[in-house]
């Protein structure tokens, strides 16, 4: 017993120091792993959303996280250490904009934090697919004053475009620009954003709108005239030469107008704004805008589709021709009186300007004449795209006699002896004159 009591009291002051050593250090263990609370509130992401769907938004937030963490740790813990959201990989969005019920996952930026509890677990998301639809714009005048007519609203564009979830898209039942028209009688032509109404003519949230903002332009005036009135296209310009224009077409051909009586009653037709036509050729297609005074409208367009048929003109030219005799012998010479033609030739003027007159010979043929005078009709082939019109003359005298035989006169021992060939004989082939000039 009193080795027992001296094994204990040995050292005691050295026992009793690791006691408490051991005691703070599991103390501190125990409160760095004991489970805490934080008192904010974090906001819930979604992440991955499918493809061509709107996402709700998550109506609550998570609170009461419940995590454990050392000490030093959850001192420096903020809403920003945890971070909750829901995922959306793998989800199907149906048709009417049905809740799903989704798992919370909250997870902390330091890992040395662990996530013991939260609240809530769940959420319901509506996950709606995403539609476009296509509505007309209604103008809405609101209350007009008395002794003022007013025309028919032009909306540019007439319509717009919906896009968003299908459920919200659906509930849309009309796209509304609101315009106020005074006694002043002030023309309406300003940029007014569209509203989206439900049936009960609420506004309908979430939905996005394109364009966001339309042009209204609405005639006011003591006294309001329509009339209904030919377009007619304004040609400006030099076509290319050699071209004139040809049909016009226009699209729509006549125009509603309103305005005020004094205006309307001096319009006999409405014209288009100027359509240059300089250098065209062929068919020439055109959205012109239409040039209307500045109190009058037009219902239903501001714009018309003209297409223009630009064409070649026709015309004559003379041209001056050689001649050419066919079927000429060897044994004859031939003397033809004139030796040019004048020749008409009909055709485009694009033709006519582009001809090789150099090219253009008359034929008069001398087959089984004798030797004599003849008069001899001449031929024209025309160029391709042209017609003759005329020949002048229309016949040519020929003088047909006996060639002379040639004498060769001895070369000299250091000269050559020329060749002698039938080329060198009256071939018959007269050279081809210039264009004439045109009367």
């Amino acid at each position: 017993m009193r080795r027992l009591v001296s094994f204990f009291l040995r050292n005691w002051p050295l026992k009793l120091g690791a006691v408490a050593l051991a005691t703070i250090l599991y103390g501190g263990l125990v409160l760095s792993e004991s489970t805490l609370t934080w008192g904010g509130q974090v906001r819930i992401e979604t992440i991955d959303p499918p493809p061509n769907a709107a996402v709700g938004a998550v109506p609550v937030e998570v609170s009461g996280i419940r995590y454990r963490a050392p000490i030093e740790v959850a001192r420096r813990l903020t809403n920003g250490s945890f971070r909750a959201y829901v995922d959306l990989s793998g989800i199907e969005p149906q048709p009417g904009g049905e809740s799903v019920r989704l798992t919370v996952q909250v997870e902390a930026v330091d890992p040395a934090v662990e996530i013991v509890d939260y609240e809530p677990e769940s959420v319901e998301i509506l996950i709606d697919p995403l539609v476009t639809r296509e509505i007309p714009v209604t103008v809405d005048e609101g209350i007009i004053p008395d002794r003022l007519d007013v025309g028919p609203p032009q909306v540019q564009p007439p319509s717009v475009t919906l896009s968003g979830g299908s459920s919200r898209v659906r509930s849309v039942r009309s796209a509304v620009a609101r315009v106020g028209i005074d006694g002043s009688a002030i023309n309406i032509d300003e940029e007014v954003e569209v509203e989206l109404l439900d049936d009960s003519g609420n506004l309908v949230p979430g939905v996005q709108v394109t364009p966001e903002r339309v042009r209204v332009r609405i005639s006011v005036a003591p006294s309001i005239e329509t009339a209904t009135l030919p377009v007619r296209p304004l040609i400006e310009g030099d076509m290319a030469p050699g071209y004139v224009l040809g049909s016009i077409q226009v699209e729509p051909k006549s125009v509603t107008v309103s305005g005020a009586e004094t205006d309307v009653a001096t319009l006999g037709l409405v014209a288009t704004e100027p359509i240059d036509v300089s250098g065209r050729t062929g068919l020439v297609e055109v959205e012109a805008a239409l040039d209307l005074p500045p109190r009058v409208n037009a219902s239903g367009t501001e714009t018309v589709s003209v297409l223009l048929e630009i064409v070649p003109d026709e015309g004559a030219q003379i041209f001056q021709a050689g001649l050419r005799l066919a079927s000429t012998e060897p044994d004859l010479a031939y003397t033809v009186s004139p030796s040019s033609v004048l020749v008409t030739l009909s055709g485009t003027l694009p033709v006519l300007r582009g001809l090789d007159v150099g090219s253009l010979l008359g034929t008069a043929s001398v087959a089984g004449l004798e030797p004599g005078r003849h008069e001899v009709p001449v031929d024209i082939e025309p160029p391709p795209g042209t017609e003759v019109e005329a020949v002048e003359p229309g016949s040519v005298v020929v003088i047909i006699s006996e060639a002379p035989a040639l004498m060769v006169s001895p070369a000299p021992a250091s000269s050559p002896v020329p060749e002698t060939s039938s080329e060198a004989l009256p071939s018959g082939v007269l050279p081809s004159a210039a264009p004439a000039p045109t009367p």
